[in-house]
C-alpha cells in the first residue's frame, strides 16, 4: 500500500467514527479552536507589525496600558 492512502486511512479513522460514521466532536471543537487561536494570532502580529512600521509609540503606548506589558514582551519575543 502507498503510505499516501495508510496516512488518509489514518486520518479518516481519526475524524471518523468507524460504526456511526459520524465525525468525532472533540477532534472537530479541537481544530476549531486551533485554527481560531492560530489566526487570532496571525492578526494580533500584524497588528504590532504595522504599529511597528508606521511607529505609532501612542498607539503602543495604549496598548502597553491596556494589554499589560508582559502580555505584548511576550508577542514581541514570538515574532522578532
Amino acid at each position: 500500500m502507498p503510505f499516501t492512502y495508510r496516512l488518509i486511512s489514518f486520518l479518516y479513522g481519526l475524524l471518523v467514527h468507524p460504526r456511526s460514521r459520524q465525525p468525532r466532536r472533540g477532534v472537530f471543537a479541537l481544530l476549531y479552536y486551533a485554527i481560531g487561536g492560530f489566526v487570532a494570532f496571525i492578526v494580533v502580529s500584524m497588528v504590532l507589525l504595522c504599529l511597528e512600521a508606521y511607529n505609532l509609540p501612542f498607539a503602543r503606548d495604549f496598548l502597553y496600558a491596556r494589554m499589560g506589558a508582559p502580555v505584548l514582551t511576550a508577542l514581541e519575543s514570538l515574532l522578532f
